[in-house]
């Protein structure tokens, strides 16, 4: 705005020193100083009118540490031409990028232009891209405008996945051990006899042995039984934090390491699985309560769960004893219950013997620096197993 005012308070002067000296030179060069800010004016104005952007990105959700591409279309739509334009990305902290985030674009008139760049995930997250930020002007240089256009695209970083070498989960019980009316399952351990092959059946269901004794495709049958669901309860509720906050964010993206980490080990063991987060979900409308993710298993449910655990953080939630306490009616019979939690207080620990009472096995898990896990003696007396993780060493060598 400045360049303007001077623009016209310099056309204003030559004005007044027309007619104060009579020399017409003057009252020439102010007049076509004002015409040329009028001109300029609506041009700028006028250009801008038909400015757009338009981003695709080629996947919105990426493992940690990959690159997803970006490319963005700028089209000028107005009847007016735009002398210059200037289309620039606005991006977020914490992701590098390769290639051309913007670029100054040539004389354009109802065309379009594009570049494109890469991102590289190197930050769990929910991370907003663009707007895509355009400026244009006249030709003289006295007026600039800028647009927001094209809106905003999200990308969702998947946490960090750490290999569990040594865990027993989802249980060591055997497969065949839990038995329930509500849901039946085949138990492929437990093999309780032999009948003729049917149409449909799975060749790891052929019976070697007895085929080639009687000499017709003979199937196994299995042992019904039930395979326990598995839930992870995920407590980020930001009291339960330590009030420093980058050891509030430290402590939380262990925790979130570590559910990650334990729903892959569980889904590859072809387990159902779900999560309960008390966790602020960006993506979500209403308040920071509860993210639910049902139980089920296989390669869509983990993209999911990840997609999940990758949008979530800190937020002010209800107190994990009052949503153990809540769901607890919501558990099939038989569930597990793995508890990730920055601490133990005694309500929580009242709490838990309450669901390991009701019949429903659990494994706590303490994830944060400098947490007092309580004994595994202790812990296992009540039927409790525990464990505490500090570093991503610790997550590796889970035993639960």
């Amino acid at each position: 705005m400045i360049m303007p005012l001077i623009w016209v308070l310099l056309a204003g002067l030559a004005l007044v020193l027309g007619w104060a000296t009579a020399f017409p030179l003057f009252s020439w060069l102010g007049y076509l100083m004002l015409a040329i800010f009028l001109v300029g004016l609506s041009m700028a104005r006028l250009g801008s009118q038909g400015l757009s952007a338009r981003r695709d990105l080629s996947v919105d959700r990426v493992r940690l540490g990959d690159r997803v591409a970006v490319d963005v279309h700028v089209e000028n739509r107005s009847v007016l031409p735009a002398l210059w334009m200037a289309a620039a990305e606005s991006l977020p902290v914490g992701l590098p990028v390769s290639g051309s985030r913007g670029r100054v674009l040539p004389f354009a008139w109802r065309r379009g232009s594009s570049f494109s760049y890469a991102l590289e995930g190197a930050r769990r997250g929910y991370h907003e891209i663009g707007p895509t930020v355009i400026r244009t002007g006249d030709l003289f240089g006295l007026f600039q405008h800028q647009a927001r256009c094209g809106g905003s695209s999200w990308l969702t970083v998947y946490p960090k996945i750490v290999a569990l070498e040594h865990a027993l989960l989802p249980s060591r019980r055997s497969l065949g051990e839990v038995r329930t009316r509500q849901r039946a399952l085949e138990d492929p351990i437990q093999i309780v006899g032999i009948r003729p092959y049917q149409h449909g059946d799975s060749l790891r269901r052929v019976h070697w042995r007895a085929t080639a004794h009687t000499g017709k495709l003979q199937s196994k049958l299995f042992e019904l039984t039930a395979q326990p669901d598995v839930t992870v309860v995920l407590n980020l509720n930001r009291a339960d934090y330590p009030a420093n906050p980058d050891d509030a964010a430290e402590s939380a993206e262990l925790a979130i390491t570590t559910a990650a980490s334990i729903a892959q080990h569980i889904l590859d063991r072809e387990q159902r699985l779900g999560l309960l987060a008390l966790a602020r979900d960006p993506a979500g409308t209403g308040p920071d309560r509860l993210l639910r993710v049902k139980p089920d298993r296989g390669r869509a449910q983990l993209i999911s769960l990840l997609s999940a655990l990758g949008r979530i953080e800190l937020g002010q939630c209800d107190r994990l004893v009052e949503v153990l306490d809540r769901e607890k009616e919501r558990f099939p019979w038989g569930t597990m219950v793995v508890v990730i939690t920055p601490k133990l207080d005694r309500d929580c620990m009242l709490a838990l013997i309450g669901l390991r009472t009701a019949g429903f096995a659990l494994e706590l898990i303490l994830a944060a620096r400098g947490v007092y896990a309580p004994g595994r003696a202790d812990m296992g007396m009540i039927g409790i197993s525990a464990a505490r993780v500090q570093s991503e060493e610790d997550i590796r060598g889970l035993d639960l």
